[in-house]
């Protein structure tokens, strides 16, 4: 690995660490201390090159819309710099669509649907998920259904309602009528979505 690519990977963990400590990005300046680089073009010319591989996503006019996508996270994990759970808690047995586990309470879910089309969340979009226990009516969550006829567990998003004995699981889709289970397993709640292409 060359010393360009050793500086972009740490350029990478800073901006997720922080992202994680503080819930927002870094600015050029901190990011410039904190791996060592005095020069604010250098450490653009790096953001520019991870954006270019896919790394992060950023937007030029505000100096804190810097995000590492989960491509990013990945890279990470392959150079052994972050360390991210081998397997989803125990509640997801669905492997083929858990991309990666941030922390012990939040993963990246490959979302494989149509469900919520009507707001904009589409098919093969990454969505960040937060597990929790007390899930509030209207919130969107990922869930768990019956299996399919390949007997592989099915998972997927909706609105969720808690009516009565019952759950109402809302697409936002009106080409789709809304499930109604009592058997239902909630994965969490949707926080976040990041897309790799505009379609």
């Amino acid at each position: 690995m060359t010393n360009k690519s050793t500086k972009q990977l740490d350029i990478l963990k800073f901006i997720y660490e922080k992202q994680q400590q503080r819930g927002y990005p870094p600015t050029v300046r901190e990011i410039g201390d904190g791996v060592g680089l005095a020069s604010s073009s250098t450490v653009h010319g790096h953001l520019t090159r991870l954006q270019d591989k896919g790394f992060i996503q950023k937007k030029a006019e505000k100096t804190r819309a810097i995000t590492v996508t989960p491509t990013g996270i990945q890279a990470l994990k392959k150079a052994d710099i972050l360390t991210l759970a081998d397997t989803p808690a125990p509640m997801i047995n669905t492997p083929q669509d858990i991309v990666a586990s941030l922390d012990e309470e939040t993963i990246i879910l490959k979302h494989n649907s149509n469900t919520m089309i009507n707001i904009g969340i589409l098919n093969h979009d990454y969505l960040i998920i937060k597990k929790e226990t007390a899930i509030p009516d209207g919130a969107i969550v990922a869930v768990i259904l019956d299996k399919n006829s390949d007997g592989a567990r099915q998972t997927n998003v909706y609105r969720y309602f808690k009516e009565r004995n019952q759950v109402r699981l809302q697409p936002e889709n009106s080409n789709l009528k809304p499930v109604i289970t009592n058997n239902v397993e909630i994965i969490g709640q949707v926080i976040g979505v990041y897309r790799n292409e505009i379609n």
